[in-house]
């Protein structure tokens, strides 16, 4: 994704000048990752704070059995981190990782800071993408507890719409919190309609 784009995405939400659109461009680090490529491993101490430019990011946390569980998966325009780690500097409880070639813009806590303090506008934008991803995971949490694993299915689909052709089937079950077989029998179901 080039810049125009990621420019006209903040400007979806906050006004800025082209000066304080390039300061991010100037403060964040911008990173290609190769497909499966860890963009953060769980436990790392560093967690930064990310935008994906282009591509597919999954992040999923892995209990001690070696069992992982997705959390959500990032496309074009999104933000993701450990908010938690990020925010407090502790080590990261998630991975997060390519499922695509992907870019991304990187800003560590430093760097964070140093966009707030010279491009003060910024706080807004953040404010509003942080009250968004509150309300998306809490919507989540609803979902995970209410509905049928079908109609996890279709919010999923919803939520994002070409993932489906971009990740194995056992990571769409693991955040839905069914198996694959489960999944596999959900979809020949809607198939057959």
């Amino acid at each position: 994704m080039e810049k125009p784009e990621i420019i006209e995405n903040f400007r979806k939400y906050v006004k800025l000048s082209d000066e304080q659109a390039g300061r991010f461009f100037e403060i964040a680090e911008k990173k290609h990752l190769s497909k499966n490529e860890l963009l953060i491993d769980q436990g790392e101490e560093e967690c930064p704070l990310c935008l994906i430019a282009s591509g597919c990011l999954m992040t999923y946390h892995t209990c001690t059995d070696e069992t992982q569980h997705v959390i959500q998966f990032g496309r074009d325009m999104w933000w993701t981190t450990d908010l938690f780690a990020f925010q407090n500097h502790q080590p990261s409880g998630y991975s997060i990782k390519a499922m695509t070639e992907t870019e991304v813009y990187v800003l560590n806590a430093e760097a964070f800071e140093k966009l707030l303090a010279e491009a003060p506008c910024y706080e807004r934008y953040f404010r509003i993408i942080f009250q968004n991803s509150l309300i998306s995971h809490q919507r989540r949490i609803i979902s995970n507890i209410s509905f049928t694993a079908e109609e996890k299915y279709t919010a999923f689909r919803q939520a994002y719409p070409d993932v489906e052709q971009l990740v194995p089937q056992k990571y769409i079950a693991s955040y839905l919190g069914i198996t694959p077989e489960f999944l596999s029998k959900i979809r020949r179901r809607r198939a057959g309609k």
